[in-house]
């Protein structure tokens, strides 16, 4: 072990197992930033689907991964052929997204691929942990254009994967992103620069009523109840 990590790693990754088990929701989210400083990645992702694992996302938990594709990813139920969710239930360790590829590819459709690409996602690697008798299958993914990841990343990844897959358990599950309309996003923008639904509505030619379903229709697809969640919803996936 002294060859992969260093006695502070090491340390680090005790605390981030602690952290994942005492308080979930933080733990996950300083875990993943853990292990993308560690592995020096271009985004990090960590999913929780049924298994076996052609099925819908239950949690998901993105660090540096580009919202549109998220937003695409979850509206268009891509858990269900992504290659490397199906060939988590195949691995025992961590793999490649091209080993993956490989064996489920000729199972998804070209516009997954097509779309993953338009977003810069081309190659990474993925850890996946299952606990017998769970039917849960947790997938941690990891973007990266190397032909490995260093020692260090990938001992810490398969060590944490047991911590990672308890805490996701206790998270909120994820609903799909539905899409917002052209006019949904239009009323979202100008709300998001302090219009009121008065002004919004002289902006963009419609009654105050109108606008108000507009903003009605929109705090039910981010999952929030007034405007200031929606607004922080919106910054946080990237629509605004």
């Amino acid at each position: 072990m002294s060859d992969v990590l260093d006695e502070a790693t090491l340390f680090d990754l005790v605390d981030h197992m602690k952290s994942c088990l005492s308080q979930p929701e933080q733990g996950v989210s300083d875990t993943l930033d853990w292990l993308r400083d560690l592995s020096c990645c271009d985004g990090i992702i960590l999913c929780q689907a049924k298994h076996p694992s052609a099925s819908s996302i239950r949690h998901l938990v993105s660090h540096d991964y580009p919202p549109r594709w998220i937003q695409t990813y979850l509206a268009q139920d891509f858990g269900k052929v992504d290659p490397v969710i199906r060939y988590a239930s195949l691995a025992s360790d961590i793999y490649s997204w091209e080993d993956a590829y490989t064996h489920f590819g000729s199972y998804c459709p070209t516009t997954f691929f097509e779309k993953a690409a338009d977003h810069g996602l081309h190659a990474g690697f993925a850890c996946s942990y299952a606990q017998e008798g769970s039917g849960i299958i947790t997938i941690c993914s990891i973007c990266v254009d190397s032909k490995a990841l260093c020692p260090a990343a990938q001992w810490a990844l398969s060590n944490v994967m047991p911590a990672l897959h308890t805490a996701t358990s206790f998270l909120k599950q994820h609903k799909p992103v539905q899409p917002l309309t052209v006019r949904e996003s239009e009323v979202l923008k100008w709300v998001s620069e302090g219009k009121t639904v008065w002004e919004t509505g002289i902006i963009l030619s419609l009654s105050e009523g109108t606008v108000k379903f507009h903003l009605s229709n929109i705090y039910r697809k981010l999952d929030v109840t007034n405007r200031a969640q929606a607004i922080a919803a919106a910054a946080h996936q990237g629509l605004i």
